[in-house]
């Protein structure tokens, strides 16, 4: 964005109860921000084993909440995981107003919390802030103006009807898995996997309280396949740490790794992972590692379910039900069998590492914002059916009737072969994700256009500038253009536009107003 600096409060908490999640995802989306020129402040409670140095750390400025003073009291009605605020919600929302009244007022809060919901978001939109809230569960109503979830369960677009607000951008899905950088990074090295499984990667969280790590290890030894070499990443922290440290010390083969910065170079080595099914799902689909997952958190059954539905995983059950034997017979028949090679290609197909950078793109969207065009490609086929068919495009189309996928191949790729009468563009933001289409069409000695707002954009004044980067590259390409377009009556957000770029109405009918205007290079 040219002359413009948007100012992003990023409120989440991380504790020895929570986990470092919450707040890793929220580092990787304050690092894309951060690339785009925002400004990112965190605001987080100093609750046992926070992780506000990790955040300093990376670079970022923190306005620290202080720890609870007592044990708060709940009303029956709070969310379930109330009690990881440590005070009331009302407490919450008035220290954090306090923590960044020095501030300049953000445009955005991302909040990412489990005890927070709609009573909290209202009470900072109600100051005119716009809230993007981060949730896992859909357990609790949101009042917010986008709402991520980057978990695959079954039904995923249902989740959250009548929890969120009509008019609320949806990202749901690993589409939007905050990943950090690596990941996409190292992505184009990850080849599928196939064959005998000959390295593993035992990671089951930084503490492991269920000791899950050590049952791998024993499995390993029991079997004596000094074949197959092991990473097992854990804290030195963790009550497990010691024991498994004496055993590893008589296998060669056998790894243990205190932490690591990143698992990312351990998950591109690894053949087969072994680990819990929380938010590290996404970074080994990420890079193709095919995993035995074992769920230690109520939260991470229905992503279990839906990723061992789809071939993604091995789900082997809650944590309380696997023991050494179950880890190693399961463990046995990957490594006799091998690897099937469709199961990690199907890994690589369902998350790409750009979460971050399309979550970016779309709280950022704004008019004026800097865009680039390009051609259509054929990669582009499925993406522009899904555009064309959403109900909103439908609408306002003047043939309403859904297009099916037969059809629409047809027409793409007659269009793409035929570029002296269709100039087909996607315009794109600057980091390269996709906001729309714009078509010229030759009708002889003038173009007719038509354009597409990709969903995740609408509403937030991008068209204009969407259609004058297009016409701008057209006349690159073109030299001088008669342009026209129809619009329906009813379309009110597309006759403001054609109006602001001075078209002028050639003809106004009963169903449709025809735009027209001469362009010069």
């Amino acid at each position: 964005m040219t002359g413009f600096t948007p100012r992003v409060v990023i409120r989440v908490d991380g504790s020895t109860t929570i986990g470092s999640g919450h707040v890793m995802r929220c580092v990787s989306l304050a690092e894309r921000l951060k690339r785009e020129n925002a400004d990112v402040r965190f605001v987080c409670r100093e609750l046992d084993g926070h992780f506000c140095g990790l955040i300093q750390d990376r670079g970022f400025s923190i306005e620290r909440l202080p720890a609870p003073a007592s044990e708060a009291n709940y009303a029956e009605n709070e969310p379930a995981h109330a009690a990881w605020l440590g005070v009331s919600w009302e407490e919450d929302a008035s220290q954090t107003s306090a923590s960044i009244s020095h501030l300049a007022p953000p445009h955005w809060i991302v909040v990412d919390h489990y005890a927070l919901d709609a009573r909290w978001e209202q009470h900072f939109r109600a100051k005119g802030i716009k809230i993007m809230a981060v949730d896992d569960l859909a357990d609790r109503p949101h009042d917010c103006d986008i709402l991520l979830d980057q978990n695959l369960v079954a039904h995923h677009s249902e989740r959250y009807l009548g929890k969120a607000p009509e008019r609320c951008t949806m990202l749901l899905g690993p589409s939007y898995a905050l990943l950090d950088a690596e990941y996409a990074r190292l992505r184009p090295r990850a080849s599928p996997r196939e064959g005998q499984p000959r390295r593993l990667l035992v990671s089951f969280g930084g503490i492991d309280k269920h000791f899950l790590a050590e049952k791998v290890v024993n499995a390993l030894v029991g079997f004596d396949r000094r074949d197959v070499e092991a990473d097992i990443v854990l804290s030195s922290t963790s009550p497990q740490f010691q024991q498994i440290e004496s055993i590893v010390k008589e296998f060669p083969n056998l790894r243990l790794h205190d932490r690591v910065t990143s698992l990312a170079p351990l998950m591109l080595a690894a053949d087969l992972a072994i680990g819990a099914s929380g938010t590290t799902n996404w970074e080994r689909l990420c890079l193709g590692l095919p995993t035995l997952v074992v769920t230690v958190a109520d939260n991470q059954r229905p992503v279990a379910d839906e990723l061992s539905r789809r071939g993604l995983v091995h789900w082997l059950g809650d944590a309380d039900m696997v023991d050494q034997s179950r880890m190693q017979s399961a463990l046995e028949d990957v490594l006799d069998a091998g690897l099937d090679v469709t199961w990690s290609e199907k890994c690589l197909e369902i998350v790409d590492g750009r979460g971050a950078a399309r979550a970016c793109a779309v709280l950022l969207a704004e008019p004026g914002m800097s865009l680039s065009v390009r051609h259509a490609e054929l990669r582009d086929e499925a993406t522009l059916l899904d555009w064309a068919n959403d109900r909103a495009t439908r609408e306002y189309a003047f043939n309403q009737k859904p297009i099916t996928p037969q059809e629409h191949r047809a027409w793409f790729r007659a269009r793409l072969r035929q570029p002296d009468c269709c100039a087909l563009y996607i315009v794109e933001t600057t980091s390269g994700i996709s906001l729309g289409q714009v078509r010229f069409d030759r009708r002889i000695d003038e173009w007719e256009i038509s354009y597409c707002v990709a969903p995740l954009f609408r509403g937030r004044g991008v068209g204009q500038t969407m259609l004058e980067e297009a016409i701008r590259h057209l006349l690159k390409c073109h030299g001088n253009v008669l342009l026209f377009g129809q619009v329906k009556l009813a379309n009110s957000a597309s006759r403001r536009i054609f109006e602001s770029l001075n078209f002028s109405t050639r003809v106004s009918a009963q169903d449709r107003i025809i735009y027209e205007r001469f362009y010069s290079k």
